[in-house]
């Protein structure tokens, strides 16, 4: 292929993957309003009113709750795209107007999704989040298998939805048949003219067509992403959970106000605010997209990426306030991360009263920030369960499933998906949220959870225990170690019955002795020794030298980043992933035992490829 060819083929990838993340954007941007100023509403303003009505909306000359959004106002979508207009140029407030319409326009063409074929495809999405569970360890312990109720068939009712009374505490409500979709107005309390953007919500129907949600979760886009990315997650989890959900587009840049946008203070404690007192706004917008009466007080904040460091804040803030009523039941991030420090204070302020706080984590990349928010959440809650990361997992793999264009392009960007990995995102999810709900836990809830570390096989996939870094013991270290596996080096390659023997010098370093043979048993030998040195108090991270005296400089090229508890097996890399070994005591594993490893390997952010290490000595020794 010439290197005309080989860019054009690249070329073309950037284009898409451009096109598809900045539709994405340019839907968010045109969904994304400021409210103030005089003269005559929008166009779509009325346009999403009638767009309400044709998808369950009360008929607002019939007495039911008109959107109080609708009333005068300037809109600012364009201003909130970067690549529209720029922060210097000020418009008129006609030709923002004009100019709203438009994107508005086209933003409702591209988003439109009859009720009707969502509520049809929800028994399919519930299916899709059933992968059966099994917890254990690598050393063979019994396995526990959850079995997920069978989904109704969908309702598809174009009817506005009413709400029923609560169910008694003790009694549960009617299954879900269907998920019912509309569309509204939502206003922030933020900025000198408030916030006001666009929201899908999700409503979770009976078979009589009503709606007895038990909770409302706020479902928060990440980074550049919108609502859309959503959808398929936020009908499983309103499914699922019988939860009303919202996912609000908010802007990604504070150009509506310096506060207006997704990592903004200001904006979060707007958030935090709305769910404070009669939730005036939430109601507003939850009737005009087709929910007749008033929302159920409990609610879990959740996010995929920022949004997930979004949620967080959210929560610090509402707990914070003196004027909450304890509605807060949980915070679920999805991958999620923030910058700054702030996912550690609002754990802080979630601590007393405690609020669970639970991540389903993707392995260290550059689109969590490599982990960074995970590692806080585990630090700031030591010893508690905060959540898991699926093996071979991507910062996508909650976003699976809405758009097969949107799918490719966001997996081509953030890493493929494996198979199973989004349905064990739902099935986590959903099982820990239904817990939050009842006020219940790892030790008496119903969901999935495990000890620090713990092994968890879930149908195609797998997922480790969130857990902070072991703390070696050197002494217990030592020993021989037989390579099982490994991302095979030049000099590695062909070598068998590869093991290291690690010892104590007299200088107190550590003498590391690794051999093997070429290509078979009793072929050419190839041996080297050296010394390490731990650089840090926690003894997982040293330096191993073959030349030269011994080194405790970080940050070290000998990484120990999984460790089983008795000393039996490890996972060994280096700083950047591209190394990898999975050593054991033994010099041969079973075939699920080794699966294990590598998915260990995957979690902790080895990214090299590894292979089986064979022992053939051993093999002979055995016979």
């Amino acid at each position: 292929m010439t290197s005309r060819r080989w860019a054009l083929w690249l070329w073309t990838l950037g284009a898409g993957a451009c096109i598809t993340l900045g539709a994405g954007t340019g839907v968010a941007a045109a969904d994304t309003e400021t409210s103030g100023g005089d003269g005559p509403s929008s166009q779509s303003d009325d346009r999403d009113a009638s767009e309400a009505s044709s998808h369950g909306a009360p008929d607002q000359g019939t007495g039911e709750t008109p959107d109080p959004n609708a009333g005068d106002g300037v809109d600012a979508d364009d201003l909130s795209d970067p690549a529209t207009v720029p922060a210097s140029v000020e418009l008129a407030d006609d030709v923002v107007r004009d100019a709203d319409d438009e994107a508005a326009q086209e933003a409702d063409a591209a988003e439109e999704v009859d009720a009707d074929t969502e509520a049809e495809t929800a028994a399919d999405t519930a299916a899709e989040a059933e992968p059966a569970a099994e917890s254990g360890s690598g050393s063979g312990s019994a396995s526990t298998v959850v079995d997920e109720a069978p989904v109704q068939p969908a309702a598809a009712d174009a009817e506005p939805v009413r709400a029923t009374a609560p169910e008694a505490a003790n009694v549960a409500p009617a299954p879900v048949t269907g998920v019912k979709t509309g569309r509204a107005k939502l206003t922030i309390p933020v900025g000198p003219h408030d916030y006001r953007t666009r929201a899908d919500w999700y409503l979770p129907t009976q078979a009589d067509g009503s709606v007895a949600a038990t909770g409302v979760i706020w479902l928060q886009h990440g980074f550049l992403g919108n609502k859309a990315s959503l959808s398929k997650l936020a009908q499983t989890l309103s499914q699922q959970t019988n939860s009303i959900v919202v996912a609000p587009n908010l802007s990604s840049f504070p150009l509506a106000c310096a506060g207006c946008w997704i990592n903004g203070v200001p904006m979060q404690e707007a958030v935090a605010a709305m769910f404070l007192g009669d939730r005036t706004s939430l109601n507003a917008s939850a009737n005009t997209a087709g929910y007749l009466g008033t929302l159920p007080q409990d609610f879990v904040m959740s996010g995929q990426s920022a949004g997930g460091g979004f949620a967080t804040a959210v929560g610090g803030y509402y707990t914070e306030d003196p004027g909450n009523n304890g509605s807060l039941r949980g915070v679920m991030m999805f991958d999620g991360f923030s910058f700054g420090g702030v996912l550690t204070k609002s754990l802080a302020k979630l601590d007393d009263p405690f609020i669970p706080v639970y991540q389903i984590a993707a392995p260290p990349q550059p689109w969590n920030s490599s982990g960074a928010s995970t590692k806080e959440l585990v630090a700031a809650r030591p010893g508690q369960f905060v959540g898991v990361t699926l093996a071979g997992g991507s910062h996508a793999d909650a976003l699976i499933g809405g758009n097969a264009l949107f799918d490719f392009f966001a997996q081509l960007v953030a890493g493929f998906s494996p198979p199973g990995n989004t349905a064990a995102v739902y099935t986590l999810a959903t099982g820990w949220i239904n817990d939050m709900y009842q006020g219940l836990g790892p030790s008496d809830g119903t969901g999935i959870y495990g000890d620090p570390d713990q092994y968890i096989v879930m149908g195609d996939t797998a997922a480790i225990v969130l857990a902070p870094p072991r703390v070696v013991d050197v002494d217990r270290y030592l020993g021989t170690w037989y390579e099982v596996g490994s991302v095979k080096q030049f000099f590695s390659i062909g070598l068998v019955n590869t093991k290291a023997v690690y010892s104590l010098n007299p200088d107190a370093s550590i003498k590391v002795e690794n051999s093997g043979n070429y290509f078979f048993n009793n072929g050419p030998e190839s041996s080297i020794v050296g010394s390490a040195l731990p650089v840090d108090p926690t003894n997982n991270k040293l330096n191993v030298r073959f030349f030269g005296p011994p080194s405790a400089r970080p940050p070290g090229n000998y990484w120990i980043v999984d460790l089983d508890p008795d000393y039996q097996w490890a996972v060994v890399t280096d700083p950047t992933g591209l190394s990898g070994f999975l050593l054991s005591r033994d010099p041969v594993v079973s075939a699920d035992f080794y699966q294990e490893l590598l998915d260990r390997a995957s979690v902790n952010g080895v990214k090299g490829w590894i292979t089986r290490t064979r022992q053939p000595a051993a093999n002979q020794t055995q016979l």
